[in-house]
């Protein structure tokens, strides 16, 4: 198993020690992501709004950036060409991408250029990257790897999130909701909730078993995470109790969006998108490619455009 392509592998191909940015070293420093004619057909594994514009970064360090509502890419200027897995923006100038290697980069200026900000000291694989404001963010990862900074992704310091057995799962994916809350989605069923902004964790009965990969807040404040065999958990209590609701696939859902109008789009392997309230029952369609999606977001007009095996595309609007 290549650890930290657990989602990526579904997805593209079936201490109070500091830590900070690491020392400028000439003997160090990572080649730059090669350019590609095609970098918009580059596996993707994350995908943002920014403003107006849209943000994908995926494998060899490919970043790419829309700003026609994802008809045409342009590939972003990045240092490093390691696999990235998640980006996040808090307004749209100022983002963050992680990946493998304990990497975090930055963008003051919308996505088009990139920084390495931080490699954090035993190079984690980073799978998660939130910010709740520009200075406090959060970075997570596999064996429970989790990372918080309080001045813009500077320095980075260690955050304790599960214990014992717990403190060893891969933390697929954390987010916010509006009140304040953070949750985590991970290994086995298992979520975590902090309602102090990450000090303390709260380990959540999910009530299944297998890994949750995402997870989103809806319009309504309902929380919702997402999993292995098409599952949906719909939380109405902020993570108290959950509900699995049924979506007619039992492919593993990846990536979730929630839409103004109260509607929600999730996607997942072999092809899968979901269309819904919410509630069941989903409308269910199956890409004809079949290719593994790992991460979808709605440009600002309500173009829906979707990441994965196949890199970027914008979905057909529903009939």
């Amino acid at each position: 198993m290549q650890i930290g392509r657990t989602l990526v592998g579904l997805c593209l191909a079936a201490s109070a020690a500091v830590f900070a940015a690491a020392p400028a070293d000439a003997a160090k420093v990572p080649a730059p992501a090669m350019k590609a004619r095609l970098a918009a057909k580059v596996p993707v594994t994350g995908l943002v709004r920014a403003g107006n514009a849209l943000v994908a970064v995926g494998d060899y360090g490919t970043i790419v950036r829309s700003t026609d509502e994802g008809k045409t890419w342009q590939q972003a200027e990045v240092p490093l060409s390691t696999l990235l897995t998640a980006v996040h923006f808090v307004d749209e100038m100022r983002g963050w991408a992680v990946g493998h290697g304990g990497v975090i980069l930055a963008t003051t200026d919308g996505g088009a250029n990139w920084q390495l900000q931080a490699t954090l000291d035993e190079k984690p694989v980073l799978l998660s990257v939130y910010f709740a404001d520009a200075q406090r963010g959060y970075a997570v990862g596999a064996y429970g790897a989790a990372f918080v900074t309080l001045d813009g992704g500077h320095v980075w310091k260690p955050l304790a999130v599960g214990s014992g057995r717990d403190g060893d799962f891969h933390l697929n994916h954390i987010f916010g909701t509006r009140d304040g809350k953070l949750f985590i989605a991970a290994e086995t069923g298992v979520a975590f909730r902090s309602t102090d902004r990450g000090t303390s964790w709260t380990k959540l009965a999910t009530g299944v078993s297998g890994s949750l990969w995402s997870g989103l807040e809806r319009a309504d404040g309902e929380v919702v995470l997402l999993g292995m065999s098409g599952r949906v958990l719909a939380s109405r209590d902020g993570g108290t109790t959950w509900q699995v609701r049924e979506t007619g696939t039992e492919q593993s859902l990846t990536s979730g969006i929630a839409l103004a109008n109260g509607g929600m789009i999730v996607v997942g392997a072999g092809g899968v998108v979901l269309r819904g309230s919410g509630t069941a029952p989903y409308q269910l369609e199956v890409r004809p490619d079949r290719q593994n999606l790992a991460a979808v977001v709605a440009a600002p007009t309500g173009a829906v455009v979707v990441g994965g095996q196949l890199g970027v595309e914008r979905l057909a609007p529903t009939k």
